[in-house]
């Protein structure tokens, strides 16, 4: 299957671009040449020759928004995804699927969102969304659409991430944004990249998908996990107006921040490699420790398993789930990756017989 992608060049496209490579899709890049406007018979001939194209175009929001970069901003995303998206309908065959993409920006600062509300805010950045998804939908109607709406893409190898550890790591000193207690919807740039893997696979994806982690966080709660993570005890709180006086208006999308489920993702059954920013940071996480009733287990042994476990053998990022089932049997849930594919096994655990079978 070959796959076009505008914005390809940048940090998010060049990493999804290598991922798709890697599960042997052949990925097309649409540079921004082919954007002029006597190169539109150029991008016509190469978005034909796809199957799936997916757009990505569209200027850094982490720069001081200026009138003029506003400007940049717009014109970068809705110049593009319009010529992008009559190239799509002028074509002799008909797509099978076009991926926009967008932000969690486009959900109010207020309320909790997913992708079955149809509430949008009325700061720049959402009424840009808006604009931009309202250019992806007049594709044709036969096409596959699927609008991503994107929380922050965390990875310690670029991005914000790269820069909040930088700044942390050479002042040991761990900032929250105000009181931290506004929400800051997130995603691990691995599980974005294996998101559109999935849309692509699974045709049922189809409208809008919060690309977002299941794990609702505050500010606060990011700064803190980062700040252990790198063993830092210090961590201050820095007034709104110190961002905004770096970010002008952009600054609103980390000093307000939004409340977003990935509903859509959750229902169809993907699953996140990094669902928390613990396990994003390598660090353990301890939230459910407090809820669990001690008495339940105590005095009681169970036998999980008396051989080598073939299912997990050559598997990475294994875990295990073990819940207690009325009965006093345990069900067992196995899940891990070999070769980049999910695997999920189901068994169960129970209290053996010692005299008759009692195990090794």
């Amino acid at each position: 299957m070959r796959i076009a992608i505008s914005g390809a060049s940048g940090y998010i496209g060049q990493h999804l671009s290598s991922f798709l490579e890697g599960k042997g899709y052949d990925v097309i890049p649409l540079g921004r040449d082919l954007f002029k406007e006597d190169c539109f018979d150029e991008l016509c001939r190469c978005v034909e020759s796809c199957e799936v194209v997916i757009n990505l175009a569209g200027a850094s929001i982490n720069k001081r928004w200026t009138e003029a970069y506003k400007q940049e901003l717009y014109d970068s995303r809705i110049c593009v995804t319009r010529q992008l998206v009559h190239a799509i309908n002028t074509r002799s065959v008909k797509l099978e699927l076009f991926i926009s993409a967008s932000a969690v920006g486009y959900y109010p600062a207020f309320g909790e969102y997913d992708e079955y509300h149809d509430c949008r805010g009325m700061d720049f950045l959402a009424r840009l969304c808006g604009v931009w998804e309202e250019e992806a939908s007049a594709c044709s109607s036969g096409v596959r659409l699927v609008i991503t709406r994107f929380g922050v893409v965390l990875s310690e190898d670029g991005g914000a991430l790269k820069e909040m550890l930088r700044l942390q790591r050479f002042s040991r000193v761990s900032v929250v944004i105000g009181n931290g207690q506004q929400r800051f919807p997130w995603i691990s740039l691995f599980d974005l990249c294996r998101s559109f893997g999935y849309i692509i696979r699974n045709r049922q994806m189809r409208g809008v998908v919060n690309l977002v982690s299941p794990d609702l966080i505050t500010q606060k709660q990011l700064a803190h996990t980062l700040a252990r993570a790198d063993k830092i005890r210090r961590i201050i709180p820095l007034p709104k107006f110190f961002f905004r006086l770096k970010f002008g208006e952009g600054a609103s999308f980390v000093t307000k921040g939004q409340t977003v489920h990935p509903s859509k993702l959750q229902e169809s059954g993907f699953t996140y490699i990094y669902p928390t920013i613990e396990k994003l940071m390598n660090i353990t996480d301890h939230h459910t420790v407090p809820e669990l009733d001690v008495k339940r287990y105590m005095g009681r042994w169970y036998e999980i398993a008396r051989y080598e476990n073939h299912f997990e053998r050559g598997m990475t990022d294994v875990t295990a789930t073990y819940t207690l089932l009325p009965d006093g049997k345990i069900r067992v849930e196995n899940e891990g990756y070999k070769g980049g594919v999910h695997k999920k096994a189901t068994g169960r655990a129970k209290q053996p017989d010692p005299k008759n079978n009692p195990g090794k």
